[in-house]
């Protein structure tokens, strides 16, 4: 058997498309298909990446073929009130035949040294199949996503609701559910028992909110995203630029995916926003940014709006600085299992001090729209 020697070559994505869209169809899943993503990605970007790493293999005196690929997106991150230029390292695949060890590394540390060298930093969201090689590469590791749920519709979780899960319910009901479980019609009756009591518990938090601002669902962002990235950006040590441009191609906007923001009732200024996809009767946060005392007002008046919306739980996702998740976690959301490691690389030429903040998960603010898709 002929051994097979690789090599990585850069090249600009438009020459080797066909390429890149055959590895992409032959080894990630791509929702709405890779013609679009290859558009989407390298033609419609806000800042458009031009470059694109491929694996060849040879063996036995035959012709190169393309067996892998690795992408760098382009995003902007400020950095203590800088922005900086980042690679988003995104689409690592390779062929079946050859996931051994040797190429990932090959390929992985060749993306590594290039983009640390033409970008101020880099990060990804590598899947538990590649983490190994990006610590082996020298990627540090920032810690890893998590996900937060919070149930707003308890009738369908009444066979398995636990003492945990309804920390404030009163006992009564709690055993009522418990009993109800074998019981459709009174599981569901409980169930929307459990509803009301969790929502009345929130609502003097929801009504002294509604007093300072005010929460509209709208199609997607306008100029008064630019104003609170501009006004917001400050309160944030690490935190990728969320401009409406940016917002706009990241997400398909429509009948599932709407902003929620919170504006001032006094003057209307834009106080913090949500970016909601409703799947089914699941509602994802995608990305939530603003002032961070806002950002738990947004909070307190998001999930009473989302159970008339018809959702049944709301979740987000996200890794960083602890007073999201203490926001998160004092009005009701519960980590789950699914977890993500971030890995994070930096350029020489960055100041000491931005070096520190981006290697510290506690100055960071990653959500979904930070990944790459």
């Amino acid at each position: 058997m002929s051994k097979v020697s690789y090599t990585v070559e850069r090249v600009a994505p438009a020459d080797v498309r066909a390429e890149l869209e055959r590895l992409w169809d032959g080894n990630l899943q791509v929702e709405g298909g890779v013609a679009r993503k290859f558009e989407w990605l390298y033609r419609d970007a806000p800042e458009r990446a031009d470059a694109v790493f491929l694996l060849g293999a040879e063996a036995g005196g035959e012709a190169r073929r393309w067996v892998g690929t690795a992408g760098v997106a382009v995003r902007r991150v400020s950095v203590l009130g800088r922005e900086r230029r980042a690679g988003l390292l995104a689409d690592l695949a390779v062929d079946r035949d050859h996931r051994s060890v040797g190429p990932a590394l090959s390929l992985v540390r060749a993306v590594k040294q290039w983009t640390l060298s033409t970008h101020d930093l880099a990060y990804g969201f590598p899947n538990q199949h590649a983490q190994g090689v990006f610590k082996r590469v020298g990627y540090h590791t920032l810690g890893s996503i998590g996900r937060w749920a919070r149930v707003l519709r308890h009738a369908g979780y009444a066979s398995r609701v636990k003492e945990a899960e309804l920390p404030r319910v009163p006992a009564t009901v709690k055993r009522a559910v418990e009993r109800a479980a074998e019981v459709p019609a009174l599981a569901a009756l409980a169930g929307r028992t459990v509803d009301v009591v969790r929502l009345m518990q929130r609502a003097p938090s929801a009504l002294q909110a509604a007093r300072a601002v005010k929460l509209a669902f709208v199609d997607g962002p306008d100029e008064r995203i630019d104003q609170l990235w501009e006004s917001a950006r400050g309160d944030y040590g690490v935190v990728g630029v969320r401009s409406s441009r940016l917002l706009r191609w990241r997400f398909a906007w429509g009948d599932r995916v709407k902003l929620a923001l919170a504006t001032a009732r006094d003057g209307g200024a834009p106080r913090a926003y949500a970016v909601i996809e409703q799947d089914d009767d699941t509602a994802h946060v995608r990305d939530v940014f603003g002032h961070p005392d806002a950002v738990g007002t947004l909070l307190d008046l998001l999930v009473p709006a989302l159970y008339p919306r018809g959702a049944a739980s709301v979740s987000v996702r996200y890794l960083g600085a602890p007073w999201l998740v203490e926001a998160l976690e004092a009005r009701g959301f519960v980590r789950r299992p699914g977890e993500r490691m971030i890995a994070v690389g930096v350029g020489d030429a960055l100041p000491p001090e931005e070096r520190a903040a981006v290697t510290d998960v506690a100055r960071w603010h990653l959500t979904d729209l930070d990944e790459d898709t």
